[in-house]
């Protein structure tokens, strides 16, 4: 429902660059005494940029970006409106709600108030640092060149871009340094409030100290392709590390941050504006995965079936009863990373010969049986599954139907190709981070997997393939008129045009 979500999602995004890039005034000491209940409330401000529990910026980012793209979702609604993310036509207006919203009002407002309070200093501000960081890749997997170094909190917001090559660069020297920080002051005692404000891990250090591990190797696997020593050194570097990665369903990071509910859940469910992608339902009916029953419920036919993405349903009487929903329950906490996830960035590493603490076929199958335990499914024999995804057949429209586009199967095969089990890996790491499609997009920019079916609706006017699908999110608006030296450099920085169209640095081989 557009003018019950969304046009308050954009109410709530109209924050600069002068927001997050003025000085604030630091609080009295007397306000740091006690049990530090100044920051710890800043630190509340700044958790939910790993998942977004507020259910406007949850659609604008995570729902329209995110889970479409990521192909966990469908949009079902076209809100009056071709301009929309599923056909890779954004409006202009929306273009920019990433940017805008996490930076200032997740990210620098609060980090920079912990900062100048701590003096760049203790747990606290490394824990801060660390949710920036996070932020960050999120804001640079949609746009590319991002503000990092050069944000300091002066008085001017014309704030210049790094160049992806040194944003990681640096993203990473901060990232250790947070390591470091957290791995020392984990398990101490840490202040009640704190507590309180960690909607993911109630103030257990040594669990973030997995998180950003698990982060860095993420971010590892990320430039790949652009920087494989990079790549190689930071990814041994987070397997091997003493603090441990996230590993168990008990370490995964769950947001408990749901001010109105889970957000998914009311974005599809609620507002009745999404689905269940096809994508996920060809693969999982024709694997008989036992997860999928845990992932969307029955369509009104008892069926498990998802809706095309790119297809808009707002004109069908029967308002999309045809197709799954999610089986979210309202009070569900949010996924940001998964326990099955860093099982699946070390097999993908050990594939490609680093060391990793155990082959490719060792560690993909430690995925499976982690994702399946996660989610309370039974593995059976899925570890021998030869079982192929399904052709989609969609219900009320056979102009919808499409053969499976791959023949990838669950089953580790060492003697197959290089080609063939990174497939079979990014496959099995998108169904196990089932509803995060932020981490499955960046995979199919930089491997070309998951295959996909092609958009059904390519409404784009610069370019993007139906094939490749949207490639990035131009910069907003918002740069051009106040920040435009900047944001024009940040353009040369592309190689490419500020379009959907352009790859990324790191998303050079699909």
């Amino acid at each position: 429902m557009l003018g019950g979500s969304l046009i308050f999602g954009a109410a709530s995004c109209t924050g600069k660059f002068e927001d997050f890039n003025t000085n604030p005034k630091a609080p009295t000491p007397e306000q740091m005494e006690g049990d530090f209940a100044y920051t710890a409330t800043l630190i509340g401000n700044m958790v939910p940029v790993v998942a977004l529990g507020q259910e406007n910026d949850f659609q604008m980012i995570d729902q329209m970006i995110g889970c479409e793209y990521g192909r966990m979702t469908a949009a079902k609604n076209a809100w009056g409106t071709d301009g929309m993310f599923g056909n890779y036509n954004p409006r202009i207006g929306w273009q920019g709600i990433p940017f805008t919203t996490l930076m200032p009002n997740y990210m620098y407002t609060p980090y920079f108030k912990i900062r100048d309070v701590s003096g760049g200093e203790g747990l606290v501000y490394h824990w801060a640092n660390l949710l920036r960081i996070f932020g960050t890749v999120r804001i640079s997997d949609c746009y590319g060149p991002t503000p990092f170094t050069m944000i300091g909190g002066g008085d001017s917001y014309q704030v210049e871009y790094d160049d992806m090559p040194d944003l990681y660069n640096a993203m990473f020297e901060e990232l250790d340094a947070s390591i470091a920080a957290l791995k020392e002051a984990a398990g101490s005692s840490m202040a009640s409030t704190l507590v309180a404000n960690d909607y993911i891990y109630s103030g257990n250090v040594s669990k973030w100290v997995k998180f950003a591990n698990t982060l860095k190797l993420r971010m590892a696997m990320r430039i790949v392709n652009a920087n494989p020593a990079l790549a190689k050194q930071k990814a041994e570097e987070a397997a091997n590390d003493a603090g441990g990665l996230i590993s168990e369903p008990g370490d995964a990071a769950w947001s408990s941050n749901i001010p109105g509910g889970n957000s998914l859940w009311k974005t599809s469910e609620a507002w009745n504006e999404g689905r269940i992608s096809a994508d996920i339902t060809s693969y999982m009916n024709g694997y008989n995965d036992p997860r999928l029953e845990l992932y969307a419920q029955e369509d009104a036919n008892g069926n498990y079936n998802g809706l095309r993405n790119g297809i808009y349903l707002m004109t069908l009487a029967d308002n999309g009863k045809d197709y799954s929903l999610t089986k979210t329950g309202q009070q569900d906490k949010l996924l940001s990373i998964s326990a099955s996830e860093s099982w699946f960035l070390r097999a993908e590493g050990a594939l490609r010969g680093w060391s990793m603490g155990g082959s490719a076929k060792e560690l993909y199958e430690q995925g499976i049986a982690t994702s399946m335990s996660e989610r309370g499914a039974q593995i059976g024999e899925y570890l021998n599954n030869t079982n192929t995804p399904a052709d989609y057949v969609d219900p009320n429209n056979s102009g919808y139907n499409i053969a499976a586009v791959t023949t990838i199967c669950p089953k580790y095969d060492e003697s197959a190709s290089f080609e063939t089990n990174l497939e079979r890996i990014i496959a099995q790491k998108w169904l196990g981070n089932f509803p995060n499609g932020w981490e499955s997009w960046a995979d199919f920019r930089r491997t070309g997997y998951p295959k996909w079916f092609p958009v059904y609706n390519n409404l784009s006017t610069d370019g993007v393939s139906t094939t490749r699908g949207m490639r990035r999110i131009p910069f907003p608006q918002s740069e051009f008129n106040t920040n435009e030296a900047n944001v024009k450099k940040a353009i040369q920085m592309l190689g490419g045009p500020d379009t959907g169209a352009t790859d990324l640095w790191w998303a050079k081989k699909n």
